[in-house]
């Protein structure tokens, strides 16, 4: 078996082998589904907070005498089942969010959803001669890549190298995700149904896993 990419050029569109070390790769989904939760759990500010009664304000005082008054009786107008009383289970900010997520696991679930894409057909590289400064230009380079997959930018994550950016200042423009291969998240890579690599940012991540 062979993992194979296709090429999007203006003069070729043709297949090449690629990512030649992740044909024993296995496609785990329970572990790129843990990675997942670790990566959005940790993403998480936790800046959500509500007061208890003993932080609100004022409520001191008992509100009135505890018999003869004919109403039930209460201790303090800060009580949960008071209005402007502190909230009883709400969210608190001293919650620590943070999951731990192995390193090795982590690469193993990159591994494995590349892979699943590469068995799908569902990964690109741009022409060695691409530049598309202009939003017009990928637009028109692009054209014959949506009609074949059938698919919508929004579908797409093109992965880059900080030296392919300026190259690719069009695609701000468009409704299509663009993320660093040096900052890859695992998160990131599982909505996206197609992944268009640039030339450079393939040959850096092929390094990577042959070094792992």
């Amino acid at each position: 078996m062979s993992l194979t990419i296709t090429k999007l050029d203006k003069e070729l569109d043709s297949k090449t082998e690629a990512f030649a070390s992740l044909i024993d790769a296995k496609v785990n989904e329970r572990l790129i589904a843990e990675v997942v939760r670790c990566e959005l759990m940790n993403l998480r500010s936790g800046n959500a907070h509500a007061k208890i009664r003993s932080e609100v304000r004022g409520g001191g005082k008992k509100p009135w005498k505890q018999k003869g008054t004919g109403r039930a009786r209460h201790g303090s107008s800060r009580s949960p089942i008071w209005v402007g009383g502190g909230t009883t289970f709400g969210p608190r900010n001293t919650r620590n969010w943070k999951l731990k997520i192995n390193k090795s696991a982590r690469i193993s679930a990159l591994k494995g959803i590349l892979k699943d894409r590469l068995l799908e057909n569902n990964v690109f590289e741009f022409g060695a001669k691409f530049n598309f400064v202009k939003t017009k230009d990928f637009v028109i380079a692009i054209e014959d890549y949506l009609k074949k997959t059938k698919t919508q930018l929004k579908n797409t994550l093109v992965i880059y190298t900080s030296e392919d950016k300026e190259k690719l200042a069009g695609l701000t423009n468009t409704d299509i995700e663009m993320v660093n291969v040096d900052h890859l998240r695992i998160h990131k890579l599982t909505k996206a149904v197609n992944y268009l690599f640039t030339p450079t940012a393939r040959k850096k991540l092929e390094a990577r896993f042959d070094t792992k």
